[in-house]
This record gives structure tokens, C-alpha cells and sequence, in this order.
């Protein structure tokens, strides 16, 4: 898919006015990640329930006691009743690491507003979420720079720099997600919730990728960002296309019959793409850059149950 070469929707020059503002972040701070109970976390902190149980005074269940079990998880009233020493254990809560992987290849610079600014308004209150939460946060921006990653860490301090952070990533040259995923899951081994920010306009497919995180080590989200251009152009004529990664050029002539094939051909990429996942039991969303973040994209996003 290419790239449009008018002044309309030509790639956007960077944003100056912030992300968001303080008072979206509390009411965003409500909610969750909703993180699935087999990731395997740490439970000495943490929010998410898991399927561990251990001694704890929120009671659902017994054990026999052993020698070293704390005296403080005893259930006294059993041991009256039974004459039989018993802890007393519970679903404990976990942290788990949140991987936001954020493309910032050339081609997400495109359509008004561009897609990278919604990639990076995602990013930003979706790691605000992992930080309110206690959660381990990393982000992952990836082209073919490999830019520097940010994380892993934890906790609201980390809230600015973190923002500043996603604020001073540029798109610039190409991607390959596939090659990106397989080696992010070698050098992960302890998974967690993986969110992909993407257009997804790469020429590798997705498949292959999310092959490399399988459930449950692995809970994977892929936000597909679309510009509504892109579904159904309202351009006509003879025009140029450029693709914004490769510089290759073509030149069209945009009658109803080359737009109806058009529209067609990405009616089939899209189902290939929410196919793919569903293979991969990844969850999927397109989301268009022209919704609004807090009224249209955040309650899309709870009611597809990837936010609580």
C-alpha cells in the first residue's frame, strides 16, 4: 500500500501540544489492563490475580501446616474444630511485565492526524496504566534503527520521563515485524501481556511473528491503526504513489473500477490480518486515527475486554 503524494495527506510534522493532559490519566487510572490469570508475574506485588495459592488471610482453601509456614496464616477455628492444624490459603495477586511494541517505521508518519501521534497517545495511556498498577513496563519502539528501548520499570515516578520519552521517537525507515517478534520471544522468557501498535504495512506477514508467543506465556494484543483514507479514498484522477518506506513510485489512474478493486483488496488484507491473530489466539482491533482517544477508542477498547 502506498502513500499518497498531495498536501492534504502528506506525512504530518510532529505535534507540539502534549499527549494528553493530567486529568485524562485519572480517569484513565480507573481502569486496567485486563491480563489474563496464566501469566506468570511476581506476587510480591501487582494487582492481576494468578492461579497461584499461597498462605494468605483472604481464605479460599486449606492446606495442612509445615514446618516454617508463618503461624499468622493458621486457621485457629478449623484446629478447634478438628484437632487438626491447617493454613489457611488464598488467590494471591502479581505485577506482570506490560510489552508495548511500538512501530515507528516511516510509513506510520502518514494521514492527518498522522498515525503515529494516535500509536503514540495509545502508548502513552497504556504505560500509564502499567505504572499506576505497579506493573513491569516496556517499550519497545522498532524500525530499521532498532531505536533504544525504555524499561523495564516500575511505578507512577517513572510517569514524565516516560512520556518524554515516547514524545522523542521519530518514524524513519522500514520494518520487519516477523524477525522483530521471534527474537523479542527468545530474549523474554517469562512472557506477559505484548501490545503491537502498528499499520501492519509490512511485507512479511504476521503470522509467522506471533507464531513465536504462544498462550499462556504470552497474552498478545494487536491495535491495527488505520487512517479512513486508507478504507475509501475520496481522491480521483491520475495521481503518483509513493511508498513512504522504499521510495518506489507508481503512477494510477483512479476510476471507479481501479477503486472498487482497490477497496476489495483491503477488505482482504484486513481479514487475513484478524485471521492471522485469531490462529494465534492474539486478540485484534482496528482502530481508525480519526476517533476520538477518551470517547471512541478507549470505551472500543473495554468493550473488546483489553481494558477493565
Amino acid at each position: 500500500m502506498g502513500e499518497v503524494l498531495n498536501r492534504r495527506f502528506g506525512p504530518a510534522r510532529r505535534a507540539e501540544r502534549p499527549l494528553f493532559d493530567e486529568a485524562f490519566l485519572r480517569r484513565m487510572e480507573r481502569l486496567s489492563l485486563q491480563a489474563q490469570r496464566t501469566l506468570r508475574g511476581n506476587p510480591s506485588s501487582g494487582e492481576h490475580p494468578s492461579r497461584r495459592q499461597l498462605p494468605t488471610s483472604i481464605f479460599s482453601d486449606h492446606r495442612p501446616y509445615t514446618s516454617g509456614d508463618d503461624l499468622r496464616y493458621v486457621d485457629w477455628n478449623a484446629y478447634a474444630r478438628q484437632e487438626h492444624v491447617l493454613v489457611k490459603l488464598g488467590e494471591t495477586e502479581q505485577d506482570i511485565n506490560i510489552h508495548l511494541l511500538l512501530d515507528c517505521s516511516k510509513s506510520m508518519a502518514w494521514g492527518e492526524p498522522a498515525r503515529f501521534r494516535v500509536a503514540q497517545q495509545l502508548a502513552g495511556a497504556l504505560g500509564y496504566l502499567a505504572l499506576a498498577h505497579s506493573d513491569r513496563l516496556h517499550i519497545v519502539p522498532f524500525n530499521s534503527a532498532t531505536p533504544r528501548p525504555f524499561g523495564p520499570t516500575q511505578g507512577k515516578g517513572r510517569m514524565v520521563e516516560m512520556l518524554r520519552y515516547i514524545e522523542n521517537i521519530k518514524p524513519e525507515g522500514q520494518t520487519n515485524l516477523t524477525t522483530l517478534l521471534q527474537r523479542y520471544a527468545r530474549s523474554r522468557p517469562m512472557g506477559g501481556v505484548l501490545v503491537i501498535l502498528s499499520d501492519l504495512l509490512t511485507t512479511d506477514g504476521l503470522l509467522e511473528g506471533l507464531q513465536a508467543l504462544p498462550p499462556p506465556r504470552w497474552q498478545v494484543l494487536v491495535l491495527h491503526l488505520l487512517d479512513p483514507q486508507e478504507l475509501r479514498p475520496t481522491i480521483s484522477g491520475p495521481i503518483e504513489l509513493e511508498d513512504s518506506e522504499t521510495g518506489q513510485r507508481m503512477e494510477l489512474v483512479l476510476d471507479k473500477e481501479t477503486l472498487a478493486e482497490y477497496r476489495q483488496n483491503v477488505e482482504r488484507w484486513q481479514a487475513t490480518v484478524a485471521r492471522a491473530c485469531a490462529q494465534r489466539h492474539a486478540s485484534y482491533a482496528r482502530l481508525m486515527t480519526n476517533w476520538p482517544l477518551e470517547q471512541s477508542i478507549v470505551p472500543y477498547l473495554r468493550t473488546r475486554r483489553m481494558l477493565a
